[in-house]
This record gives structure tokens, C-alpha cells and sequence, in this order.
């Protein structure tokens, strides 16, 4: 069973101070990414991070590359997925965003 190794939200923490609220960026496009069809009652974004990712608790990163949904409910039966890729670059990417968003 996946376990949860990575802590996105290290980059607020700050030693005896209040944590930054998580501001959401939006990942960039790129060409490695990976696209699925959205199939309504079988989709899911971490099915879709299990597969591409290893690990379904990086559905958070799919979440992100495609803001225009704030939820699995909400998307239509037949939509394009973007599923950023590969995982390192995503990372690297969202923790860039993250620096700068949130002025760490």
C-alpha cells in the first residue's frame, strides 16, 4: 500500500511561527504530460496518480493542472485530464511555484 512521502506543504512550515496559508498555483504544460478521459462514476484523480505517479497521494498535482474544475464532482463525463509528467519534474516545478507564490 502507497504511503504518503512527500510533504507538500514543508515549504510553509516555519519554526515558531503559524503556517502560510497553502496558496494553489496552476502547474505549467509541458509536453511530457500525460492526458486520460474522464469517465464519470469510474474516474478518479488518485487512480489516475496511482498509475502515472506510483503513488496516489500526489493527486494533488493533477488537481493543479487543471484548475478549472475545484473538484472530481464537478467534471463532466468525456473530459480531457492533463496529468503533469513525469513526477520529478512536476515536483520541482510545483516547489518552484511554491517559493515564489508564497514568498519562502
Amino acid at each position: 500500500m502507497a504511503k504518503r512521502d512527500y510533504d507538500r506543504y514543508a515549504l510553509l512550515r516555519r519554526e515558531g511561527e503559524d503556517m502560510e496559508p497553502m496558496p494553489f498555483v496552476r502547474l505549467p504544460d509541458s509536453p511530457t504530460d500525460k492526458y486520460e478521459n474522464w469517465r464519470r462514476g469510474s474516474s478518479r484523480f488518485d487512480k489516475f496518480a496511482e498509475k502515472y505517479y506510483g503513488n496516489p497521494f500526489y493527486d494533488f498535482f493533477i488537481l493543479m493542472a487543471n484548475p478549472r474544475f475545484l473538484n472530481e464532482w464537478e467534471i463532466p463525463d468525456n473530459t480531457t485530464i492533463r496529468i503533469p509528467f513525469p513526477l520529478s519534474k512536476v515536483k520541482a516545478e510545483y516547489e518552484n511555484l511554491i517559493e515564489k507564490k508564497a514568498g519562502v
